[in-house]
């Protein structure tokens, strides 16, 4: 029995160390894990804030150029990509209020332009008709209705930002 003891001190000691080996590899696996999944979450997060920068930039282009009296052609290509990534990337609520921007920004767009003076030619002048000021009243009673609209798109994406920041730390 005596030459046992040592076999089983040994036997004990190996046993010892294979759990501990064990026990370190898998809670460095999950400690692994869990940064990878941390660490997509948060490049995602990050996608999505650019988007939402970039749609937001957007809508302001469109006002300005729309106010100025331009076309949206600069804007074209960068505007489809922003609604392809909304479409991809960005929540159901977030694509509701995007498509109700639209749409009031549209109709605000589009009376606003109808009120411009209409140009002569390559001349400089404008001939302004009785036709632009209804337009042009259309246009003053649809822009509070299309800065609530984004408004409440900013507020809805400020809260879907800081719900998707909080369950990052839960």
């Amino acid at each position: 029995m005596k030459e046992m003891i040592p076999i089983i001190t040994v036997f004990i000691s190996g046993l010892f160390g294979l759990i501990v080996a064990l026990l370190t590899w898998k809670l460095a696996n999950q400690r692994e894990k869990r940064k990878f999944q941390i660490d997509l979450y948060l490049r995602e997060l990050k996608e999505k804030e650019d988007l939402y920068v970039s749609m937001l930039a957007n809508l302001e282009k469109v006002i300005r150029l729309t106010r100025s009296g331009q076309d949206y052609s600069t804007l074209l290509t960068e505007l489809s990509l922003n609604s392809a990534r909304a479409n991809i990337l960005a929540s159901e609520k977030i694509n509701e209020q995007l498509d109700l921007v639209s749409d009031k920004l549209y109709e605000w767009s589009s009376e606003f332009k109808k009120g411009l003076p209409t140009k002569i030619g390559e001349s400089g002048f404008a001939m302004i008709s009785n036709k632009d000021f209804e337009h042009r009243d259309s246009a003053k009673e649809l822009y509070p209705e299309l800065m609530t609209q984004i408004t409440q798109l900013i507020n809805d994406v400020k809260t879907e930002l800081k719900e998707s920041k909080k369950q990052l730390t839960e």
